[in-house]
């Protein structure tokens, strides 16, 4: 279900609430009259049984309405297959974090994940396995790092990493622990294992960086792990004026 047709529902589980308010007063009005209670009688228990009957419904929908704007949240802020942050938030998350970095003076760390060989995965076992390698990889690298780092799916198979108030130097040694984990693990297709292994650029931002040098220079520095063998980390050295 696409984000549209969860706001669409949305407004129908809104719209049945109205309907069942207005059908529980006219119901109510009904049997009153039929009773023959005198017109400020019957004004005043309507108005009691409305608001009875209002919060009896609210609490019937509340629960689906809740489910519906949790969904909402989700489709907005995570990537579908992976659940892990989206590329607009994860990019929304890394100018706060740059903000927040220069501001406090705090080291901020970015990192470019790459799964090796992920086209001939696709090409040789199916887009499903890709698919759940995707998953499983997503997995493994929030399980590794911490609960305030920020695990991005950049785009097909890369990932961007935010590592707040994590120098390059200790980057690199939460991205070795994921890269290592990656290694040893694989998935069964058939009688076949399909290890998976990965390539990283660590790039520590600078006072001067935006965004777009931040992603720039880890990219760079990916692009260096992939060309010199793949599975291993590369650091992109800031440039020190003398």
């Amino acid at each position: 279900m696409n984000l549209k047709s969860t706001m669409l529902n949305l407004l129908k589980e809104i719209d049945k609430l109205l309907l069942f308010n207005i059908l529980a007063i006219l119901v109510i009005l009904n049997l009153f009259l039929l009773v023959g209670l005198n017109k400020e009688k019957t004004v005043f228990i309507i108005f009691i049984f409305a608001v009875m009957a209002t919060i009896f419904i609210a609490k019937i929908f509340k629960g689906r309405i809740k489910s519906l704007f949790e969904e909402i949240e989700v489709k907005l802020y995570f990537d579908e297959l992976t659940a892990v942050y989206n590329r607009n938030t994860g990019l929304n998350r890394l100018r706060e974090e740059i903000t927040r970095s220069k501001r406090y003076g705090h080291p901020l760390t970015v990192a470019m994940i790459d799964i090796d060989n992920f086209k001939f995965i696709n090409d040789t076992y199916g887009h499903l396995i890709g698919d759940k390698i995707l998953t499983n990889v997503a997995m493994y690298i929030k399980n590794q790092l911490r609960i305030n780092d920020i695990v991005v799916r950049y785009g097909g198979e890369e990932f961007l990493i935010i590592l707040p108030d994590t120098d390059e130097i200790n980057a690199l040694v939460a991205l070795e622990r994921v890269r290592e984990y990656v290694s040893k693990q694989y998935i069964r297709v058939g009688k076949e294992k399909i290890n998976v292994t990965l390539s990283i650029g660590i790039y520590e931002v600078d006072s001067s960086d935006e965004m777009v040098s931040a992603i720039e220079k880890a990219d760079i520095a990916l692009y260096k792990a992939k060309r010199s063998g793949k599975n291993r980390i590369e650091i992109m050295q800031k440039i020190r004026l003398s």
